[in-house]
């Protein structure tokens, strides 16, 4: 496999040509422009485990180089690093929104380069070892005959991606994001947790394409509710999402639910070839993190405890919690 580094810097380029030998990583290329990285990729002619992009390029710069690579099914799932030589929360936030996985700072520390990469190529690797991943989001996307359909069945449990909806994304994006947020910025942010209800149900009554077409749905409802607001949303799995939101907010989460009710009526949530699926989905009171515990997670754990005082669904959600 091989990375790809995208800077219009030679000196950043040089050297990052220097460091990844010294971190065990022989096999990379790379490229002074966002318009040079994509003929790479369209050529075909290399399979990119990891991407690490400069996010200020002239031409193309890298959140829009980001934007481009995500919108190929071949790497869709595949490590995006950001470089980045600015604090902006804006664009940090643009290229998490765009697809990134991760960023990296510059000036570019080899320790923190190496363990970044290591987790980027064991996510990579497990993409690799699971269900071939092409074929699913095939599945997901177009749809298949039923006996690839059940072959490629996922878990409830799984985080799966959700395609094509505003401020989206994973939930290992969603950790990386918050995690390299300073203690400050952190403390900035309240979360709101959603769950489907039933979500046991809906999943063993319908395939794996309805099922995610249940879950774009809800998505879509959720940020339709709160688009007026600077919202991130991520789907944690077991019919469980989460809102992240600046906390001098307030909100009626009862009025919310109800919002949400109207939404997913207005989509018609009616799956499956005889059976109807009514789909509610139920919120949770806003959590905010104090001054003094700043930990992503603790607070996401608490979004999703206290949606209908489910004190379960926070603690399954804390406990498989990845630090990158």
């Amino acid at each position: 496999m091989t990375l790809l580094v995208v800077d219009d810097d030679r000196n950043i380029l040089e050297v990052m040509s220097a460091i990844l030998p010294s971190l065990g990583y022989e096999d990379f290329i790379c490229a002074e422009s966002g318009e040079e990285a994509l003929r790479l990729i369209q050529d075909r002619q290399h399979e990119f485990s990891t991407f690490f992009l400069d996010i200020q390029m002239p031409g193309m710069d890298g959140i829009e180089l980001c934007g481009r690579i995500r919108a190929s099914l071949e790497y869709r799932n595949t490590p995006v690093i950001m470089l980045t030589a600015m604090k902006d929360k804006a664009h940090v936030d643009a290229a998490f929104l765009r697809g990134a996985t991760d960023y990296l700072t510059k000036p570019i520390d080899t320790t923190e380069l190496g363990a970044r990469l290591r987790v980027a190529q064991l996510l990579h690797a497990e993409q690799q070892r699971s269900m071939d991943a092409m074929r699913r989001e095939q599945i997901l996307r177009f749809g298949m005959n039923s006996a690839a359909d059940a072959d490629m069945r996922f878990n409830l449990a799984d985080p799966i991606a959700i395609y094509d909806v505003p401020r989206v994304i994973g939930s290992l994006e969603l950790e990386n994001y918050l995690h390299r947020l300073s203690r400050i910025k952190r403390f900035m942010f309240g979360a709101i947790g959603f769950r489907i209800d039933k979500p046991e149900s809906l999943f063993t009554l319908t395939t794996p394409l309805e099922f995610h077409g249940i879950l774009t749905d809800v998505a879509e409802a959720i940020f339709e509710t709160l688009r007026s607001y600077d919202v991130i949303i991520s789907y944690l799995g077991n019919g469980q999402f989460v809102a992240l939101l600046p906390r001098t907010l307030q909100f009626d989460e009862e009025q919310i639910e109800v919002d949400l009710a109207v939404k997913l009526r207005e989509y018609g949530l009616v799956e499956g070839d005889t059976v109807p699926l009514e789909v509610k989905v139920h919120v949770g009171k806003p959590a905010k993190m104090s001054m003094f515990k700043t930990d992503p997670q603790l607070m996401i754990a608490r979004a999703l405890a206290q949606v209908d005082g489910d004190k379960s669904a926070g603690s399954k959600f804390k406990n498989s919690f990845l630090v990158a």
